[in-house]
């Protein structure tokens, strides 16, 4: 199963110390094929450098990017030159079995696809 990573979802797991890939895998029981779209790490890489941030947002970014490189996830490039990511993202999974992880009520709003989000502090449900 292929699962697309949004910016939120990973920021708000490394937040709250959600151990999301391994969650993920007992709530899903398929093998899960992870993605990330770059400009999502291109979101990411942009907060842990940003000064002015709290330090806690910038060390959940950072901490964001070391899970993201521990799961290995096929990295993509969305095909649109529009400027906001969650328009490529809706785009990009629309008319396919991609599984979107999301907290983004407009986004979840936008697609029919699966979506794994968070529940309660630490567990992960597909609905």
């Amino acid at each position: 199963m292929k699962i697309l990573l949004d910016t939120n979802f990973v920021l708000t797991c490394a937040k709250q110390k959600i151990d999301f890939p391994n969650i993920a895998e007992q709530v899903i029981d398929k093998e899960i094929e992870w993605i990330v779209p770059q400009d999502v790490l291109n979101e990411l890489g942009a907060l842990k450098d940003r000064h002015g941030m709290k330090r806690i947002n910038r060390h959940a970014a950072r901490l964001a990017f070391e899970i993201i490189e521990a799961i290995k996830p096929e990295v993509i490039q969305l095909p649109e030159r529009n400027p906001n990511v969650d328009i490529k993202i809706v785009n990009y999974i629309l008319g396919t079995d991609i599984v979107l992880a999301t907290l983004d009520r407009n986004l979840k709003s936008r697609v029919n696809n699966k979506i794994l989000t968070i529940r309660g502090k630490n567990n992960l449900e597909l609905i």
